[in-house]
């Protein structure tokens, strides 16, 4: 029998008052899902949960929450919690997902990528280089100076402050790419190294409203159909990777009839509300099971059905 941590940045936070109640939202759904993944293996012990004292995020036996408050910080809380793995959750903007990994890797032992990975694919401008050097399809800087652009933050999670403009004008936090029509998706896979599953293909929906490109929803197993090329990009991403660990999200669009790799994400994304569902217990199953037995089940998941997940 395994015992787990589990902890999310914005939900483990000692003060939530002024929390972006969108992404607060988002953040509960996420890891109400996670937890009650784990609940369902039938090798967990005991999973324990970090969580704000005014949440009220589920109740069961093996569920043991440790609050954490205006007097008790997290960092106060790691120092106290028994010696096991760690699974956490953060988002990449402001370099919260890296700093969060060093600070509770100093008390803790994670289950998670490597800290190098997290620092590469924190980092849309690292990412680039990354994908560029090994020859990984995907959608480098700006070629020209004239058109149409996509400006986006060089540390930023999914859809969030990503603009369209008509001048090849940026930030220095920002980086310029050109404008790309084409299908929206994204791929779930679970690795351990350079061994990896092929999880989910899915299907973004993408509006875009004065400019600004939103990721207003999901369809989880949206893109089954291309499966065969999806896990040929796959292969190719964690041939050349080291260091990856558990579930990685990949951010891509088709054009001129290849996919391209738009971003990487070394941690649990929002298609995963949608996994048991679509993909059924079996395979998550297999994602529990790598986290608590670092054991990497190579079946190939079968859809059972998609789902559209529409973000709030």
């Amino acid at each position: 029998m395994n015992d787990i941590i589990i902890l999310e940045y914005f939900t483990s936070k000692s003060n939530i008052a002024l929390e972006n109640k969108k992404i607060f939202s988002e953040a509960v759904g996420l890891i109400e899902n996670i937890i009650k993944s784990f609940l369902l293996n039938k090798n967990v012990n005991k999973v324990f949960f970090v969580q704000n004292s005014k949440l009220d995020i589920l109740n069961h036996k093996k569920l043991f929450k440790i609050y954490t408050n205006k007097n008790n910080s997290v960092v106060s809380i790691l120092k106290n919690l028994p010696r096991k793995n760690v699974v956490f959750i953060a988002p990449e903007i402001m370099n919260i997902s890296l700093n969060f990994q060093k600070k509770i890797s100093k008390f803790l032992p994670l289950r998670h990528s490597d800290i190098e990975i997290n620092e590469t694919f924190s980092s849309k401008e690292r990412t680039i280089q990354f994908l560029k050097k090994n020859c990984i399809n995907h959608i480098g800087k700006a070629k020209k100076f004239k058109g149409k652009f996509v400006v986006k933050p060089i540390y930023g999670a999914g859809s969030s402050a990503v603009r369209i403009s008509k001048k090849y004008s940026f930030r220095k936090t920002e980086i310029i790419q050109d404008y790309m029509t084409g299908i929206k998706g994204s791929f779930s896979m679970l690795c351990n190294n350079k061994k990896f599953v092929l999880i989910s293909c899915n299907k973004q929906i993408v509006k875009i409203f004065d400019d600004n490109i939103i990721q207003k929803g999901i369809i989880v197993g949206g893109l089954e159909n291309e499966r065969s090329e999806i896990k040929s990009l796959a292969k190719k991403i964690c041939n050349v990777t080291e260091g990856f660990f558990g579930l990685i999200g990949v951010d891509i669009i088709k054009q001129n009839r290849k996919w391209h790799v738009l971003e990487i994400n070394p941690r649990f994304t929002s298609s995963y509300n949608g996994i048991l569902e679509c993909y059924g217990k079996r395979t998550i199953h297999q994602i529990t099971n790598l986290y608590l037995t670092k054991n990497l089940i190579l079946d190939e998941p079968k859809l059972l059905k998609t789902k559209k997940i529409i973000f709030s």
